[in-house]
């Protein structure tokens, strides 16, 4: 149980997190500043590097979409789908931890980029963690039936 605490508490803790206004990214047309959004480069060359974390953040939000639905899934004893969702999660952020990331990107993206990819592997851990306990779970249910 106190393992479903820990992903209910790390699930409300990801969506507690100040999402970064994308406004603030523009400047004012009108301003006298002369520098580029990435600190000297042509802002052409960035934009498509840009996108990374964007991507592993779908990534990320819909693996915890998955995992939510596996844990309702758990709590209504509902193992066979529970093992289902987990499933779907964690093809989901294997497919987010062999996205490459772009030779080059901002250094605030790189952070950016560091924060989900931490995240993403701590999640693979637990969701496959969680997949064997329920494995073994349904695999004695069906020798007892």
């Amino acid at each position: 149980m106190s393992f479903m605490k820990g992903i209910i508490d790390s699930l409300s803790s990801i969506f507690s997190v100040p999402e970064e206004d994308s406004h603030s990214q523009h400047q004012n047309p009108n301003s006298t500043s002369t520098s580029t959004p990435m600190d000297g480069m042509d802002p052409g060359i960035g934009v498509p590097n840009e996108r990374i974390a964007y991507k592993l953040k779908g990534y990320f939000d819909l693996a915890t979409e998955e995992i939510d639905k596996a844990v309702r899934a758990e709590e209504w004893g509902l193992v066979d789908d529970a093992i289902v969702y987990y499933r779907k999660a964690q093809r989901i952020l294997i497919e987010a931890a062999s996205t490459p990331s772009p030779s080059y990107i901002s250094s605030r993206e790189l952070e950016k980029v560091k924060s989900y990819r931490q995240k993403i592997s701590k999640w693979q851990g637990q969701v496959s963690e969680r997949l064997q306990v329920l494995n073994r779970r349904a695999g004695n249910q069906s020798s007892m039936n």
